[in-house]
């Protein structure tokens, strides 16, 4: 994503933009970790830069920039940081220095004005841009960007339908005396002006317009509303920081399905750690490409391409038009249904093929997607790494990816799993999450990097294999038989829930079960009843009979 004015603040790019933006002209590029001390150090300095050389910088076509590494690793690997920050020059789109002197704001500052004058290459007369002002009644409407003020519109029933039907707008539906929308009123603000040009901002208030609310089923305060147009709503249940939601309404205002032919493809396979391409041919029925597109702005965090060119579907061996395929590294995978005759009818079928494949190879578990992850039904290989390590997190996340590879690769050439039980790979941050990893796995941070298969829907994981030796990452054929025999219940698990969870769920469990036998033999249980009532009955009146005598003996005592 890009965020910021070019030349005057610090712009964020992702694998999904990198190569397109850094194509032209001269970008020193920040490759950090948030949690890295000397990126934290780096940063306000990186930013000063900025906003005291940015004048001066944009004459230049010189732009900082920066990319976060536990968003992108791979992206990262492919550009060979071995260490954060690293700070790379690239000129036209090709690194040609690497920053290796003091990160102080001096010396930082001498070094870009150096190399911004070293490197620019002023237009030629011939390529100069021409600029054309139209006469004021030539205007086209069209032609005005989305939010061109930079602020947060007041949306009323008087001009909500009207405005909105020219999307996106990102709508805030809110209630005035709501703790939490008080909070995150200025944040609101500054986001119509993060979002220049690019999204529309608007807020409701929902004590006045509630008949506006009631259309949109608001249940509670904020509720945050991306609006392309009637028909196209994604509800935001992110968190609630600036750059979350300025990112969040970037990504999905720009979604959108992209044609390729081969060569773009081989170059988004670089790029994209997993992406979708739909494959189809002039025979193809135009509503199926309705349907992409519609997929492509509901998935917007996921690449959606299409293609008719026949060399692209050849090289991944798809003879049947149209398909969907999915592809994570070298891997490829095919949309199959039985429910339709023409699969792409089946909606239903076809978002949640889209739902349980969105992943990259292996993900990082982060808040947004643990819960689908971690909670969902799949069988999870979980590798417990610490970022903090860099050389050994690297060789870790590079051996759990060999790892899901080779799985994937014999699944495949056995025509699938055989219980049909999906298994996902991923890896979670230990330093981040070490409370968590204690609390669930036993683990500390001596004990990684490391490995467990997590069953959630047993509140099990396993960390050795049959003949009980300890899983790790460096023993593939080890984890590979474990995670098939964790799955036919050969393994010995451990309970991933505390002691208190496991009573509750025992006594809500032992209930169901005295429920269930109440139905199923009614006479057996009236007398059971019936017995129960009587013992009650006598314990309580023998309580009272020894209560009374004891409250008499007291009373002559006290006599005497």
């Amino acid at each position: 994503l890009v965020t910021g004015v070019l030349g005057s603040e610090v712009i964020s790019l992702d694998s999904s933009n990198f190569n397109q933006i850094v194509s032209k002209g001269n970008w020193f590029v920040d490759f950090f970790a948030p949690w890295c001390p000397h990126c934290q150090v780096l940063e306000p300095i990186w930013t000063k830069l900025a906003a005291e050389h940015g004048d001066f910088l944009k004459s230049k076509d010189f732009h900082l920039a920066k990319v976060d590494c536990t968003l992108n690793g791979d992206f990262c690997n492919l550009h060979d940081v071995q260490g954060y920050p690293s700070l790379n020059l690239y000129k036209n789109g090709a690194k040609i220095d690497s920053y290796l002197r003091a990160r102080d704001f001096d010396t930082l500052s001498e070094y870009i004005k150096k190399k911004a004058e070293e490197e620019y290459e002023p237009k030629t007369n011939d390529n100069t841009d021409i600029l054309i002002v139209p006469e004021e009644d030539e205007i086209n409407e069209e032609l005005i960007p989305p939010n061109p003020s930079g602020t947060v519109v007041s949306l009323t029933s008087n001009n909500f339908d009207e405005l909105t039907k020219s999307g996106p707008w990102f709508v805030k539906f809110f209630a005035p005396w709501c703790g939490h929308c008080k909070n995150l009123a200025p944040t609101w603000e500054e986001l119509g002006h993060k979002l220049q040009n690019k999204v529309n901002v608007g807020k409701v208030d929902c004590t006045v317009e509630k008949d506006i609310c009631s259309r949109f089923k608001i249940q509670g305060y904020p509720t945050l509303k991306l609006i392309k147009d009637a028909d196209d709503i994604t509800d935001y249940k992110g968190s609630r920081q600036l750059q979350s939601l300025q990112e969040f309404a970037e990504q999905a205002a720009s979604a959108r399905l992209v044609e390729v032919n081969l060569d773009e493809f081989d170059k988004a396979k670089k790029i994209d750690d997993v992406f979708f391409i739909y494959l189809y041919d002039e025979n193809t029925p135009s509503k199926n490409l309705d349907i992409m597109k519609g997929l492509s702005r509901s998935f917007f965090s996921i690449k959606f391409y299409s293609s008719k060119d026949p060399k692209l579907a050849s090289s991944l061996k798809v003879y049947i038009l149209p398909a969907l395929v999915v592809i994570k590294d070298d891997l490829q995978k095919s949309y199959q249904t039985t429910n339709s005759v023409d699969p792409f009818d089946d909606l239903t079928s076809l978002r949640n093929w889209v739902q349980s494949e969105k992943y990259p190879l292996v993900p990082a578990i982060d808040s947004e997607n643990y819960e689908d992850i971690l909670g969902g039904d799949r069988l999870v290989v979980l590798g417990v790494l610490r970022p903090t390590d860099v050389r050994p997190f690297i060789k870790a996340k590079n051996s759990l990816k060999a790892i899901a590879r080779l799985y994937h690769q014999q699944t495949k050439k056995r025509g699938g799993s055989e219980d049909n039980r999906g298994v996902i790979f991923a890896w979670l941050d230990g330093d981040k999450w070490e409370n968590y990893i204690y609390s669930v796995y036993g683990l500390n941070r001596k004990d990684l990097p490391t490995v467990v298969i997590s069953d959630p829907l047993s509140s099990e994981y396993f960390d050795t294999s049959k003949s009980g030796e300890k899983l790790t990452l460096s023993h593939q054929t080890r984890l590979l038989e474990s995670i098939n025999d964790a799955k036919l219940g050969y393994l010995e698990g451990k309970s991933t829930i505390g002691y208190t969870e496991k009573m509750f769920r025992g006594i809500f469990s032992m209930g169901a079960n005295v429920q269930k036998s109440l139905f199923d033999h009614p006479f057996i249980s009236l007398i059971i009843f019936a017995l129960i009532f009587g013992v009650f009955w006598r314990t309580c009146l023998m309580s009272q009979t020894r209560d009374g005598r004891w409250r008499d003996f007291e009373r002559g005592v006290a006599g005497k």
